[in-house]
């Protein structure tokens, strides 16, 4: 599942625009079926992955609070990724580039 789709889906207030898509708010993608987040991701609070499809964060991720990568395979961190809160990894994590 694409993120616009699960946005849409949920009802999660967004807003789409030439330079990306902003989420208002935190954002529990926990095992909701999820595979990718498209580039210029912002997240006005923190972002939780666990469970989903996602093998790798976009380009110019910002994130206004905590990323959580626990239950992830990602292993490595995007050119521009800014998080204004904690990052959790997880034992598959541990090797972050």
């Amino acid at each position: 599942m694409i993120l616009i789709d699960y946005l849409n889906s949920k009802r999660i207030n967004f807003t789409e625009s030439k330079k990306g898509i902003t989420v208002w708010g935190y954002l529990d993608l926990d095992d909701t079926g999820v595979t990718e987040l498209p580039k210029n991701l912002t997240v006005g609070g923190s972002l939780y992955l666990e469970g989903t499809g996602v093998t790798e964060l976009p380009k110019n991720l910002t994130i206004w609070g905590t990323l959580d990568l626990q239950g992830t395979s990602i292993t490595k961190l995007p050119d521009g990724l800014s998080v204004g809160g904690d990052v959790y990894i997880n034992e598959k994590s541990k090797q972050m580039k």
